[in-house]
């Protein structure tokens, strides 16, 4: 054995070498055999992964077009916004608005103002072929030509202010400022007046009336008060951005004054409601045929047709509902507060509807919202 070994040493060697590389291999055969399957079913399970993405990547197909909508109704929106808001600024009209011109004056200051006012308007209309209420009726059977005036004007009448003629009670300065707001509107709508006149067309003033605005003015305004029962459906202010207030103006006159007046009422002022019917009915001279003597020498002159009836009575009475906007209160706060309080508020969609609908404004305003609720 000795010898077989001697003479076989390198027989040996290689056959234990090729023995010991046999097993191990075999160990890492085993081994390289595992991982192999938990690779395999690793990768069986990310293919089953990959179909259900793929799944739900089918689900969300629509989601491209929906972001097409919605970018294209965001468009829509901000344009819309940015309409209401030219819209709010033209009614409005502050360039031409009265209300900002009270809001620092004292009571004081109020009174003397339409104290003064009595005296120019009733010299206006005065001067400007209008009539102003009579305390005496008006003969039936006055003048036909609508220049003649009344000779005795009642001069205490106060253009919807008549308690205040002499009078002023203890308003706060609140209550004060809106009646000095609604007397210079009433200054402005007797202007308008009187530049839609003429010797051949004049108007006469029927009654003036407003809206109340505040206790003291409730227990004092009188038949001045206008009655809102009928007409609070017609105003714009039942939107609760809009603050506004009402009058009505019953007026005599033919139609070119009243088409005048109309053509002059723009923003603030509205047009609410217009009423027209007969001031009395109208009534032709008579004519008796029977008492009628021809020219004798005239032949074949029918009375008929060198005598045409004429209508005496040409005026109708309007009633004029107006609205006068003082303020738009159209706050977007409110909106930006709301979408900060929003689960998923998408503050970029936000910034970019201000910047679109013109509200360029507020978007550090927007910004300060959206930080202060811990949106980013």
């Amino acid at each position: 054995m000795k010898s077989f070994a001697k003479q076989n040493s390198l027989f040996l060697v290689t056959t234990i070498i090729a023995i010991i590389s046999f097993f191990v291999l075999i160990y890492f055969s085993l081994q390289f055999s595992s991982r192999t399957e938990e690779l395999l079913k690793k990768i069986d399970q990310v293919e089953n992964d990959i179909q259900d993405l793929n799944a739900d990547k089918t689900d969300y197909a629509y989601v491209p077009s929906d972001y097409d909508i919605i970018k294209s109704d965001l468009t829509h929106l901000s344009s819309t916004e940015k309409d209401l808001s030219n819209f709010a600024n033209y009614l409005v009209n502050e360039k031409e608005n009265v209300s900002k011109k009270w809001m620092t004056k004292s009571a004081e200051s109020v009174n003397a103002a339409i104290t003064r006012l009595f005296s120019r308007l009733r010299k206006k209309c005065r001067d400007s072929f209008i009539t102003l209420p009579s305390s005496t009726a008006a003969s039936p059977s006055s003048s036909i030509f609508q220049s003649e005036k009344q000779e005795n004007p009642d001069e205490t009448f106060g253009f919807s202010f008549t308690s205040y003629d002499g009078i002023w009670p203890s308003f706060s300065v609140t209550e004060a400022r809106k009646l000095g707001t609604q007397s210079e509107i009433i200054n402005e709508l007797i202007d308008h007046l009187s530049v839609c006149t003429d010797a051949n067309h004049s108007i006469d003033i029927i009654s003036i009336k407003r809206e109340i605005v505040g206790e003291v003015d409730k227990a004092n305004i009188g038949s001045d008060a206008l009655d809102l029962s009928g007409i609070s459906p017609l105003l714009l202010r039942n939107l609760k951005e809009i603050e506004s207030y009402a009058f009505k103006i019953s007026l005599k006159t033919q139609t070119i004054p009243l088409r005048k007046l109309l053509n002059k009422l723009r923003p603030p002022f509205l047009l609410r409601e217009i009423l027209i019917y007969p001031a009395e009915e109208n009534q032709s001279n008579n004519f008796d045929q029977s008492t009628f003597s021809p020219d004798p020498f005239a032949t074949n002159v029918k009375p008929e047709n060198k005598f045409v009836p004429i209508v005496s009575k040409v005026d109708s009475r309007i009633d004029l509902v107006l609205e006068y906007i003082l303020e738009s209160k159209r706050d977007l706060t409110d909106i930006i507060s709301l979408l900060a309080k929003h689960e998923d508020p998408h503050p970029e969609v936000l910034y970019d509807w201000l910047e679109k609908s013109g509200h360029q404004n507020l978007l550090k305003e927007a910004q300060i919202i959206l930080n202060e609720a811990g949106v980013r």
